[in-house]
């Protein structure tokens, strides 16, 4: 897979500011503007070129993983294209380190720092302004709905701000992000499979597992961290053929009505759910190399459905595509039953 590159330097001729808002329009990131040096880069260093370099590679899922770099500027608006998604971004080290004011995230009158390291976040719909003072190089990550878990759409859209990568599970998407800002050129297809599941889980353990993120109310908080440890015990219980909404109840501490009501929150039921995680497993493993071995039934199987008419029935539903069209499109192999 050849990631698409960009160099404002090949374009000498033409005015930096335009072709920069071209660049990231067809990116689909909001319009940029050109902002002075500061004090401290205009004395440490000649004058020179705008500089606007890209490089993007799109994964099977269309997560598009961006990098950066350029000279001061601010990125301000959203993306209205699409309503559910994120966005994520981290500046990389490779960018100015000078001393200067630092980048700043904003939205609906608030603000945060964003140092090197830091992980910005929001929904695809939501305004922000992203201030970047100076020369700075940076990972910009576009997850769309088919990307993401459902945890991290419901029950409550996700806010605009900044991820601290505090030791734990923020350091370790922090530090996935930076090298994969290092290696992208080096990505195959095959590796950036791994790269789509890794990035959703990490993401829903640094956003759900945290109820103080957001800056919401302290019970719609709880009620998130709740659904999020819901979630999980469902997930690990996927292969159960004959899991029940009674079961899980039971295992997570609270009543099937209790578990009903959080479900209700996100306008789900727990069978709808458990339909969706199911097939969304098997709609990975039918993708998956690794998976290359199994037929579609023991898939299937494997993931706790008990009827394979219905099983293909339900993902021809939720995908546009049969189980084996989909192995076909994904992988190039003729499927077997």
């Amino acid at each position: 897979m050849q990631p698409w590159t960009f160099d404002l330097a090949d374009h000498a001729d033409q005015p930096a500011a335009t072709v920069w808002r071209q660049t990231l329009a067809r990116l689909s990131l909001p319009e940029a503007t050109l902002l002075p040096p500061t004090d401290t880069e205009r004395h440490a260093k000649p004058r020179q070129r705008t500089i606007g370099r890209v490089t993007q590679v799109i994964t099977p899922l269309g997560i598009e993983i961006t990098r950066l770099t350029g000279s001061p500027q601010r990125i301000a608006g959203r993306y209205s294209a699409q309503t559910d998604g994120v966005w994520l971004a981290i500046l990389l080290p490779e960018g100015d380190t000078s001393d200067g004011p630092g980048a700043t995230l904003a939205s609906n009158g608030k603000s945060w720092p964003l140092a090197v390291g830091a992980i910005g976040c929001g929904p695809l719909a939501a305004d922000a302004v992203l201030t970047l003072p100076r020369s700075f190089s940076m990972l910009y990550v576009r997850l769309p709905r088919l990307a993401l878990h459902f945890r991290l759409l419901a029950p409550t859209p996700l806010r605009v701000g900044v991820l601290d990568p505090t030791p734990g599970i923020r350091r370790v998407l922090a530090g996935c992000l930076q090298s994969l800002g290092q290696s992208l050129e080096a990505m195959d297809t095959r590796q950036l499979r791994a790269i789509e599941l890794a990035l959703s889980e990490l993401l829903i353990g640094c956003v759900l597992s945290d109820p103080a993120y957001g800056g919401g109310d302290p019970p719609l908080n709880r009620r998130i961290a709740a659904m999020h440890s819901l979630c999980q015990l469902i997930e690990s219980e996927l292969t159960d053929p004959d899991l029940t909404m009674t079961a899980i109840a039971r295992k997570h501490g609270i009543s099937p009505r209790g578990l009903q009501k959080l479900f209700a929150a996100t306008g789900q039921n727990f069978s709808q759910y458990l339909r969706q995680r199911r097939l969304a497993r098997c709609h990975d493993d039918l993708a998956s190399p690794l998976s290359a071995h199994l037929s579609i039934s023991e898939i299937c199987f494997r993931w706790g459905f008990n009827d394979a008419a219905h099983f293909s029935r339900s993902f021809r539903q939720a995908y546009d595509l049969t189980p084996r069209e989909w192995r076909r499109q994904a992988t190039g192999v003729v499927a077997e039953e």
